[in-house]
Formats: structure tokens, sequence, C-alpha cells
């Protein structure tokens, strides 16, 4: 746990962590409302991933309905739980705030690049997909930024919202409306999951 460790992790507790964090995205995957999208640099290198969200206007995001299996909550032990919750909290309050009264919100979720692919075009690839889908389905768009993630968002029409000052960092939201779409062709290295 990277942003709120309780310690520091032993190899157990970084593998206790890799399963929570594995167990989180296959939750997502049971989220009618949630889309993933990977790049690829062949045929099984995966150079990135991203998850977006298409959350109504109660901010609630549908379950599909056909899981019949709920996992139960845990945390890894070497998460702050305390430090984690209240940062949540308050992200959450923040997303609130800007999404007021909005309806149909494509929230970018998670965005995440290998470091051997970083600075080469690959988190671009995924903003245009999701701008690209936003566009053609008339959805604004919203997500809470790392201080590393603002200027590519910005450059992507995403505006500063506000901000969330933590001990860990600061969290900008930031918002982008709509645009005209153009279609494009399916661009190469991308795989619908």
């Amino acid at each position: 746990m990277t942003m709120f460790p309780n310690a520091n992790p032993n190899p157990d507790e970084e593998e206790e962590e890799i399963k929570w964090t594995v167990e989180g995205l296959q939750e997502s995957l049971e989220n009618d409302s949630c889309c993933f999208r990977k790049v690829t640099v062949g045929s099984d290198c995966y150079a990135g991933f991203a998850v977006w969200t298409l959350e109504s206007s109660s901010g609630k995001t549908r379950r599909k309905a056909n899981s019949n299996e709920r996992r139960e909550s845990w945390n890894p032990a070497s998460l702050d739980v305390r430090a984690w919750n209240q940062v949540s909290k308050r992200l959450r309050e923040e997303r609130q705030k800007v999404l007021d009264g909005k309806q149909n919100i494509w929230r970018l979720n998670t965005i995440s690049v290998a470091p051997e692919y970083q600075r080469q075009g690959v988190g671009s690839m995924l903003l245009q997909w999701g701008c690209d889908k936003a566009d053609s389905c008339g959805w604004n768009s919203f997500v809470m930024a790392s201080p590393d993630g603002v200027r590519l968002y910005s450059r992507f029409g995403f505006e500063v919202m506000g901000q969330v000052q933590t001990e860990h960092g600061t969290f900008t939201s930031m918002f982008r409306e709509s645009k005209p779409y153009v279609g494009q062709e399916k661009q190469a290295g991308f795989v619908d999951i």
C-alpha cells in the first residue's frame, strides 16, 4: 500500500496487497457500468489499462444480476485503514460536490501504465479512447487526478474543479464536458476486456 502504508510490508504482506488489488479489479468486472480497456504490445505483453465507470444521476453504479458470490470485505495488514477511509471520504465528498445534479458521468477510476511503457503514449491512447466513448454517447467525464496526471488530463480537455489536500498528496477533481464526436477506427493495440 504505497499510499497508505501501515508499516513496511514484508513479502507475505506484499503478496496480500496484490491479492487485494486483483480482487478489487475482479469485483469491478461484475459491474454493468464498468468498462476495462487495455493496451498491449504484441499478443501477450500488457502496456497499460484503464477502468471507466458510467455513473447514473445518483452516483451509484449497477452490479451484474448474475453475480452469485459476493466477496467478503477484507483489507491487507499493510493498509492503514484509518488513513485510507479518511482520504476516501474526502475524495467522495469532492466528487459529489463537483457532480451534484449531473447525470450519466463517465468516470475514470483507474489508469495504469507499466513503467517500461510510460511516456510513450500509452496513457494518451487510453484517455483518447475514453474521451471518444464519452463524446460518442454525449457523456461528461470526471477524474480525481493525482499530481502526475493533471497535465495529461488537461491535454484532453479536463478542467480543474477543486482540490483535496491530504498528507499523502494533493488530488485534483477534474471535469470534461462532452464534445461533438467525430468517429474513428479502432486504434491498433487496443483490446476490450
